[in-house]
C-alpha cells in the first residue's frame, strides 16, 4: 500500500455550516424541504442522481464569462 502524512486542518465544527447551507440549497434546487423528503422522493424515483465525472463538469461549466 501507499502511506503518507495528512497534515490537520482543523476542527469539522467549522465546516459542518457551509455543509448544511451546501445541503439546503441542493434540497431547494430540487424542490424538497426537508432531508425525510428528499429520501422519499430517492425511494419513489421522483428525485434522481446522475453521476459525472470530472471530465464531464468541466465541459458542463460557463464558459467565456471572464
Amino acid at each position: 500500500g501507499v502511506s503518507g502524512h495528512v497534515q490537520g486542518k482543523g476542527s469539522v465544527k467549522l465546516f459542518l455550516p457551509h455543509l448544511y447551507v451546501g445541503v439546503q440549497h441542493s434540497q431547494q434546487g430540487v424542490g424538497v424541504r426537508t432531508v425525510s423528503k428528499l429520501k422519499e422522493g430517492v425511494t419513489r424515483g421522483k428525485v434522481r442522481f446522475d453521476l459525472r465525472t470530472t471530465s464531464a463538469q468541466m465541459e458542463g461549466g460557463v464558459y467565456g464569462l471572464n
